[in-house]
């Protein structure tokens, strides 16, 4: 009875491992990487600034790596155009105010790193991203000269911004999609000095609204 049951446990196992081997070659089989480019309409804002939109556009390369058909991970590389427009401040610094309006261009390279979660032809996705400045729009330089010496309405931050991304997306066809993105920045891009206008942190926020199409589906 000892070695039938000794006999029935090894014939488990095996079977076990069997089970076990062709669950983790399939899951490898399902496995795919694909590129893709993305591009469309942003809208940007710096909170807090009593600020108009900044109305640009957005565009950038990704990798989609397809895990199983409910989740996949996908890598972003953009080119994204920030700021705000009409940023109203105080070029006096007497105590009569003397208001202006000047934009805020902040232009920068994006690197996201997007959890997306599949439902039927729908994606939900929510992620970290890191953006680096890549150059800035100056403001009017002979507009912020008092008597002879400038009066700057901001001054450059940070470099870089680490910010929360969510969304949603729909797949057209299996290899063009459309999606829609919030994105929210969580480092001071300027410093306003003794200008604000408003109370409160000043950070990016943007709204990403475009196309994306994916190789190799």
């Amino acid at each position: 009875i000892e070695e039938n049951d000794n006999i029935r446990s090894f014939s488990m196992k095996k079977i076990l491992i069997a089970i076990a081997f062709f669950a983790f070659t399939q899951s490898k089989a399902q496995v795919t990487f694909s590129p893709g480019l993305k591009a469309g309409y942003s809208a940007s804002n710096i909170t807090n600034l009593g600020t108009d939109y900044r109305n640009d556009f957005y565009i950038g390369g990704f990798g989609l790596l397809k895990l199983t058909e409910f989740y996949n991970m996908q890598f972003e590389i953009m080119y994204l155009r920030q700021g705000a427009m009409n940023y109203k401040w105080n070029q006096s610094q007497g105590s009569n105010p003397n208001f202006k309006k000047t934009d805020i261009k902040l232009n920068y390279i994006s690197f996201n790193f997007i959890n997306k979660f599949n439902v039927k032809k729908f994606n939900f996705h929510a992620g970290p991203g890191l953006d680096i400045k890549v150059s800035e729009d100056p403001y009017n330089y002979n507009e912020v000269m008092i008597g002879g010496s400038p009066s700057f309405p901001y001054e450059s931050n940070s470099p870089v911004d680490l910010t929360i991304n969510l969304g949603v997306g729909y797949q057209i066809t299996p290899n063009l999609g459309f999606d829609a993105r919030m994105r929210m920045g969580i480092i001071e891009p300027i410093y306003t000095s003794g200008y604000y206008f408003f109370n409160g942190n000043s950070l990016n926020k943007s709204f990403l609204i475009g196309l994306n199409y994916t190789f190799n589906n």
